[in-house]
């Protein structure tokens, strides 16, 4: 870990002294004593405006019909547990996203097999607006904007052919737009490449159809793969596959350098043996997609699954959590090194805070845990319990002025 020096040679510490000297043969001139001065000092600064911008933790959350919503805390407004908020939708969400142009709107996605997305507004609370799909269609749980705000991208899925869809529609209006293929079957989560022009999207390969729920239809035949798309007409750039056949890739995250982690869901009914399977992979720019290494004991812990993936881009590292294993395991991106790992209940969302100290975890307990993104360790007197919220699986960070 990266060690920084706090202490001031014994030069420093002569000049400052001197420094001080000075300053208060000049305040005692002037009549003024030093808490005086302070005092004016204080009354000439410019208004203090940050405690204004105020971070938010959001997610999709409730245990039953009557519950389910988009759910938020804002984690340093010192009542972390009154500034939680939920905003009923009438079905469970699955993913969330911030609209580029308009900050205090955040979109949810309905789980797969569902079909409809909510807009909601973080500052007053409401829900400002609601789409479905085309007839047909069914989401699978996750949308991303265009670099400049003005397109929204959602994943479908077609009933009839069950092939993959990318849905592209008007980020003002939600009005249908146009779609193009994912390139493979049950694309899951997609994300916008830092170049603004590509998108890379996760084919699980599991074809399911809502009047079978959630029941995969094809896991004798299934092909997941890590597709990049151009953006603007759907022209299929790169694919990546697993060795791992039974792998459904379905979530991933991107550092700035275009670097890909991805996290897995194993099938294990499906397998032909029982050789035990790494559940999270990286794919760095000009490379394969590459497994992600670990004892075969922690390998195990995971049970074939690993639920949110979060990239921290200053320590190089990718988080993945598993709430079938109750852990989350943080490897490093270049040297593909485990780092470490951290036990926690039904662990699932997964977020980067806003000021890039901590990994935040939270749970469908309503409770939220803090991993220092440099040593790894929990900090546990920044531990959150908020007994009205159910975590669902993913967790966004962002921030907003609350007096706009």
């Amino acid at each position: 870990m990266k060690s920084r020096s706090s202490a001031s040679t014994a030069t420093d510490l002569h000049k400052q002294g001197q420094q001080r000297r000075q300053t208060l043969k000049t305040l005692l001139a002037l009549g003024l004593t030093p808490a005086t001065a302070s005092l004016l000092s204080a009354c000439n600064k410019a208004p203090d405006t940050s405690a204004a911008v105020q971070e938010f933790w959001v997610s999709a959350q409730g245990r039953d019909a009557s519950q389910f919503g988009l759910g938020w805390v804002q984690p340093e407004a010192g009542y972390a547990s009154q500034s939680a908020h939920t905003a009923v939708s009438g079905f469970r969400g699955h993913g969330a996203v911030q609209h580029p142009l308009r900050p205090d709107a955040v979109l949810m996605v309905s789980r797969q097999p569902g079909t409809e997305c909510v807009e909601v507004n973080l500052l007053s609370g409401e829900v400002t607006a609601r789409f479905a799909c085309q007839p047909g269609r069914h989401l699978h749980g996750h949308a991303c904007f265009s670099a400049d705000g003005r397109q929204l991208f959602t994943t479908e899925s077609d009933f009839v052919s069950g092939l993959g869809k990318i849905v592209v529609r008007d980020a003002s209006t939600y009005q249908w737009l146009g779609e193009f293929d994912s390139h493979g079957i049950g694309p899951h989560e997609l994300k916008m490449m830092p170049d603004g022009k590509t998108l890379v999207v996760a084919n699980g390969g599991l074809r399911t159809h809502p009047d079978s729920g959630r029941k995969i239809l094809n896991l004798d035949t299934m092909r997941s793969s890590l597709s990049y798309l151009r953006a603007s007409d759907g022209v299929l750039l790169d694919e990546q596959t697993l060795t791992e056949t039974k792998a459904s890739i379905r979530h991933l995250d991107i550092a700035a350098d275009g670097t890909v982690a991805v996290a897995t869901q194993v099938q294990r009914a499906a397998m032909a043996d029982n050789h035990i399977v790494a559940p999270g992979a990286v794919h760095s720019p000009g490379k394969t997609l590459q497994p992600l290494p670990a004892p075969v004991p922690l390998l195990s812990q995971f049970n074939d699954y690993m639920g949110s993936v979060a990239v921290h881009n200053g320590e190089r590292i990718a988080g993945f959590s598993s709430p079938r294993g109750n852990l989350v395991a943080f490897w490093h991106l270049d040297r593909h090194e485990l780092l470490g790992y951290h036990a926690f209940h039904d662990v699932c969302g997964l977020t980067i805070s806003h000021d890039q100290r901590y990994f935040v975890l939270s749970n469908s307990a309503g409770q939220l845990r803090r991993i220092n993104a440099r040593t790894l360790q929990e900090q546990p007197d920044l531990r959150l319990q908020i007994s009205a919220m159910h975590w669902d699986n993913h967790m966004i960070s962002l921030t907003l002025n609350t007096t706009s």
